[in-house]
């Protein structure tokens, strides 16, 4: 007999606090525009009890996830490997990181992130303690026309980074997308009795690039709260499988269009998941290396920074074309990036990381770390030969961009910033898939 129990917290942060998502931002949140959460839901078959996270957060680094798991286990019992926690990707967040610095903003908002934990192992706590018989299912439906692959490709086969549309120029070609929204349904024992919803798509929550310092949960807030008003219950978002995928407008009432359409169509699928009580749930994670690429040295570093600088101040005194001044200009942001980034990884050469699977009945849920191509995410559900599987990025850990091994000869941003070694993501879907098949 399957029970269930969901809850949400506000994780809403204070204005003035660091923001993640865009390196370009200088100084703190200055508005709320809408408010954070962090949602729980608990399953519970012949003993076994699994807990699912969601949060509106730009991603869950590996220390926070632990320290969640911890208190879980703590208070209800949980085992962590049975504890899935993931972010949904707003870059409109607050950053998730606590860093060691003494001074009064850090202390300040480490305190912040201090009460996320809390409140994130506090959300699993009432929704263990609301277990009750429950009947889950899943289905999916497509949402097409709200996102796009931001690689485009050019005639010479390389990449051309197109993060709004229109398209800057033609000769270009759309890269997959995956339009597929998964929808995970969990009713009491009256059909109106909905006790959560769980939205898994893929599509990065950026759709508000003219309010940068405005607080907001993005499109899934939107989605979530529209779902909520018309069934009922807990909706959950986690999501899919979006490294390279955008939402098809990023500005004004974007985040309200992209986020509505998508709760429109999942509150089309839930009118037609069938549900059932008989379901057993199995549960495993596992440990992954990655090999990682080196990063060049500081000097040549600070060397390609002044080189791209320098090509690109040529260009514009020249009048260059409106092309190759952006592409240039693309150049420039990653030889700038790459510090961070080669700082961030230090200079090991394996970087491990975890996966994780829970099947839920016949429904299998993957949880992937970092910002995962969409291909990867097509390669583990045909993989899979199962209808409604759910693949999760930014799960359990925040590793950066994991490209596939093409991505690294196209070129383009993901691939140029990814801290790993070509061949990664190809590995880490075979193992996602091996681990997947040997719990089933």
């Amino acid at each position: 007999m399957l029970k269930a129990g969901a809850a949400r917290a506000n994780i809403t942060p204070y204005l003035g606090c660091p923001m993640a998502g865009y390196s370009a931002r200088d100084h703190g949140s200055e508005s709320i525009h809408d408010e954070l959460y962090c949602k729980a839901l608990v399953l519970e078959s012949d003993g076994t009890e699994v807990a699912l996270i969601t949060s509106d957060l730009l991603g869950i680094g590996a220390a926070l996830a632990n320290e969640v798991r911890t208190l879980v286990n703590e208070s209800v019992g949980i085992p962590p490997d049975r504890v899935w926690i993931c972010g949904s990707h707003t870059h409109f967040g607050p950053e998730t990181g606590k860093k060691q610095d003494e001074d009064d903003a850090t202390k300040v908002h480490n305190a912040y992130l201090d009460i996320v934990i809390q409140k994130m192992a506090s959300a699993v706590k009432i929704a263990h303690d609301a277990l009750r018989p429950a009947r889950l299912g899943a289905g999916a439906i497509d949402a097409e026309g709200i996102s796009y692959n931001r690689r485009l490709i050019r005639e010479d086969g390389k990449v051309e980074m197109s993060l709004t549309l229109p398209l800057p120029y033609e000769e270009l070609t759309f890269g997959p997308v995956d339009p597929e929204v998964t929808v995970l349904r969990i009713l009491g024992e009256g059909d109106d009795d909905t006790i959560a919803t769980v939205i898994n798509f893929a599509c990065h929550p950026v759709s508000s690039t003219d309010h940068s310092y405005e607080i907001s949960a993005d499109y899934p807030g939107y989605a979530m709260d529209l779902v909520e008003k018309v069934e009922g219950g807990v909706c959950l978002f986690a999501l899919g499988c979006a490294g390279n995928i955008v939402p098809i407008q990023r500005k004004g009432r974007s985040k309200r269009q992209v986020g509505l359409s998508l709760g429109g169509i999942v509150l089309k699928a839930l009118q037609w998941i069938q549900v059932s009580s008989d379901t057993r749930i199995r549960a495993a994670s596992k440990q992954v290396d990655l090999p990682l690429r080196p990063f060049p040295s500081e000097s040549e570093m600070e060397k390609d920074i002044e080189t791209a600088q320098a090509a690109l101040d040529e260009a514009t005194e020249k009048q260059a074309s409106a092309r190759t001044l952006k592409e240039l200009g693309e150049q420039l942001s990653v030889a700038r990036s790459m510090p961070r980034w080669a700082e961030r990884h230090g200079r090991a050469s394996v970087l491990s990381t975890e996966i994780q699977v829970f099947w839920i009945g016949e429904i299998p849920m993957v949880a992937l770390p970092g910002e995962i191509f969409v291909e990867m995410g097509l390669s583990i559900k045909a993989g899979l030969g199962t209808d409604g599987a759910f693949v999760a990025s930014l799960s359990n850990d925040s590793i950066g961009y994991v490209p596939i091994r093409q991505a690294f000869e196209e070129g383009g941003y993901e691939s140029t910033v990814s801290a790993f070694a070509p061949g990664c993501g190809e590995h880490l879907v075979e193992e996602a898939l091996e681990l997947a098949k040997s719990t089933r």
